[in-house]
């Protein structure tokens, strides 16, 4: 069965034991389109967790000696009270989850979910939930792909467990559109407090402070008729430095942050950690030690060439090199600073940051300190 993409939050010791809980899921679309992708519009059914106010797919743990498709055909019979009819099932894939423990100490979770098409007989029984799940207030619910997405984008919680469970099944939606998953802000959030765990230090405050000049931008930008989206525009803030989860480092924190989001699937958030510090797609101007293999080197200066800049792209070039971790907001400060803790600043690329500074306010109609203060 073919890998979707594997979350993996990397906030464990790889030296501790691993517990291991294989799943089986169903995906029950209601749709004369048989084939990927399917309308955002389509219908599919769902579990909707009534007092945690979100969606999953109905499908659970696969118990000791049971095959994947029974426990597939047990689980939606239990969550929904749905009937799988065997022939339909159709593998789609598998997703891989890695993660500390909620359960027992110095112990890594490990899951493979195993996603499958399949339809249901007519009616329905009853549920047959444990506690957890109607205690959460499991239901059956018929809505449309797209809702479903909307809803689970809006859920937020501090348990890492059910958070990790709705971002998997929220990119899970997204692809059956034929859409590049997106991070929802809990999503960008909860990922960026487990890198800060990993490695203290400003940059997860500087990290927040181009996300909030991002946020406000956008807006002004929608609000002078624009068609930028203020939430993503502070996700690709958030994220865009995340790769430094690794440690202190320079060209490689680049390569770090687009590998931990693409595995994820979060291939549009994985491009901003590799055009943020390129805003004229000269690799030679990244500002630097270049501790990056030679492989490694050519992969950012391939992708690069191949990347077309949008304006989430743009907007956190400017606001990397305007935003300081102390709160600063001031593009000619920030880039003296660098230029006195480094010996130079690209000409290049100091004139870009200017020109997209006056590229982003005749799209606001607003001086930029204005808006960002």
């Amino acid at each position: 069965m073919k890998t979707l993409f594997t979350l993996d939050y990397k906030n464990y010791n790889s030296k501790w034991k691993y517990s291991k809980r294989d799943s089986a899921r169903g995906i029950i679309i209601f749709s004369e389109n048989k084939e990927l992708p399917f309308n955002p519009a389509d219908k599919i059914a769902l579990v909707y967790a009534e007092k945690l106010g979100y969606y999953k797919f109905p499908g659970g743990g696969i118990h000791k000696d049971e095959d994947k498709i029974q426990a597939l055909i047990r689980e939606v019979s239990e969550e929904v009270g749905l009937s799988v009819i065997p022939d339909s099932v159709k593998e789609y894939g598998v997703i891989p989850r890695f993660q500390k423990s909620s359960t027992f100490a110095e112990t890594i979770f490990d899951q493979e979910s195993f996603y499958y098409f399949c339809q249901v007989g007519d009616g329905s029984h009853q549920q047959n939930l444990d506690d957890y799940e109607a205690e959460a207030g499991f239901k059956l619910q018929i809505t449309t792909i797209e809702q479903a997405v909307k809803k689970n984008m809006q859920y937020a919680s501090d348990n890492p467990f059910d958070l990790a469970m709705v971002i998997r099944d929220t990119n899970v939606l997204q692809l059956l559109c034929g859409n590049t998953p997106e991070p929802s802000t809990a999503a960008a959030e909860f990922l960026l407090d487990q890198a800060y765990e990993q490695n203290p230090g400003p940059w997860k405050q500087h990290s927040y402070e181009v996300a909030l000049a991002a946020n406000k931008i956008a807006l002004a930008i929608k609000e002078n008729h624009g068609t930028m989206d203020p939430e993503k525009a502070y996700v690709y803030g958030l994220l865009h430095d995340i790769g430094r989860r690794c440690g202190v480092t320079y060209l490689r924190h680049i390569v770090d942050g687009y590998e931990y989001l693409a595995a994820m699937g979060y291939e549009n958030a994985a491009k901003i950690c590799i055009t943020h510090s390129f805003n004229t797609k000269n690799i030679n101007e990244y500002i630097g030690k270049h501790d990056v293999t030679e492989e490694e080197k050519n992969k950012i200066i391939v992708l690069l060439e191949n990347y077309e800049y949008d304006d989430y792209d743009r907007l956190i070039q400017l606001l990397d090199a305007t935003c300081n971790a102390d709160g600063t907001k001031n593009l000619e400060t920030r880039m003296t600073d660098v230029k006195n803790r480094y010996g130079s600043y690209p000409e290049t690329k100091w004139n870009k940051n200017y020109e997209l500074k006056a590229y982003f306010e005749k799209l606001m109609g607003k001086d930029l300190y204005e808006v960002i203060s």
